[in-house]
């Protein structure tokens, strides 16, 4: 220090300026060096959590009688994560082992304190947690996130909300499907799919799709036919019928099921469009009577080789048409074209068959 006397200040200063930097450097690499044991520390716990209470909430009949071990709160995160696990493949359903454990370790409570913190990741996973716990009581907590921002929450939420009474969350759900265009479909379909043939349910997405403008319901068209099959009948006859909408009239000959619409599908096989041919060509394949395939014999001929082939496939997909009745239906064509996508079809379907 005493050699720093009576030099130039601007030495003196690089020299202190260096100590601070060095001291600071050094402060600061503690620091990251601290926060990456406790990263990895947290991360070890939740590892442990995750074996120990999946072994438990995995257990079979002969240990689903013993005793719930204590839920410590360094293993709630790992708990969460075995805890959904659990209950993926019950596809929104739960046990009574689980709801054993669940009251034993006090889930609910832990969950409140959850979401009353910050953070995506946090409100996620409780949101899901509270879903399988499907208490009733609940309700209240998680239909606040069916607005949230962001997509991934607010489907948690509706799915967790459909889980615990699927009648009283329709009139929620609904309407966030119409207005959500990030909504995925997929996602939506499987929450649905869930839910199962709830009345209340089916009755709100039938109002739904009949007031909806032509963007949206081709979308509900097609979620309620996977929800209620029998709910979407009258609503597919009534698009087929009256539905001027390209997209509707596609939508309703991919997912209808019921028969007794095809007087409404047999005049779109000559619809001015290709893809809607191809399509009511299609829906015959799948639901034709006899009488049918000389239908589908006349549009083997059509301009469009998606509608020449569409057609010969649903030909051999009839119940009453075999290979040897396709190829004496190729010999009476003078077609070339018609003649030619038989050929096709018929090689398909030997090389399927082998």
């Amino acid at each position: 220090m005493e050699s720093l006397i009576g030099t130039d200040p601007k030495i003196v200063f690089a020299f202190w300026l260096g100590v601070v930097i060095t001291v600071m450097t050094v402060v600061m690499l503690t620091v990251i060096l601290i926060m990456r044991q406790l990263v990895l520390r947290r991360e070890r716990n939740h590892a442990r959590g995750v074996a120990s209470w999946r072994r438990v909430l995995m257990a079979g009949p002969n240990e689903a009688t013993a005793q719930v071990p204590t839920l410590r709160l360094r293993d709630l995160s790992g708990f969460l994560e075995a805890w959904n696990e659990a209950h993926e493949p019950l596809h929104g359903g739960t046990t009574p082992y689980l709801s054993r454990i669940a009251g034993e370790v006090g889930l609910e409570k832990q969950l409140y304190r959850i979401l009353d913190q910050r953070g995506f990741h946090k409100h996620l996973v409780a949101i899901i947690a509270l879903g399988h716990v499907k208490n009733s009581g609940n309700f209240h907590r998680i239909e606040a996130f069916i607005d949230d921002k962001s997509p991934i929450v607010s489907l948690c939420a509706a799915r967790a909300l459909m889980q615990i009474d699927p009648g009283r969350a329709a009139s929620m759900v609904v309407p966030q499907i119409v207005r959500r265009h990030d909504w995925s479909q997929g996602s939506i379909a499987t929450i649905l799919q869930e839910a199962g043939g709830d009345h209340v349910l089916s009755q709100e997405l039938s109002e739904a799709t009949l007031q909806a403008h032509a963007e949206i319901a081709p979308r509900l068209v097609r979620l309620l036919a996977s929800v209620s099959p029998e709910a979407a009948a009258p609503i597919i006859r009534k698009s087929l019928a009256s539905s001027t909408d390209e997209r509707l009239i596609s939508t309703c000959l991919q997912v209808m099921s019921n028969p007794a619409a095809l007087d409404l599908v047999r005049p779109l096989l000559t619809h001015s469009r290709w893809h809607v041919r191809m399509l009511a060509a299609v829906t015959l394949g799948r639901l034709g009577v006899a009488g049918d395939e000389q239908r589908l014999i006349a549009m083997l001929a059509d301009e469009q080789w998606w509608v020449r082939y569409r057609a010969a496939q649903a030909l051999m997909k009839l119940p009453f048409v075999d290979a040897g009745q396709m190829r004496q239906i190729q010999q009476a064509q003078t077609d070339k074209y018609a003649r030619d996508v038989i050929d096709h079809v018929l090689a398909e379907h030997h090389k399927e068959a082998a």
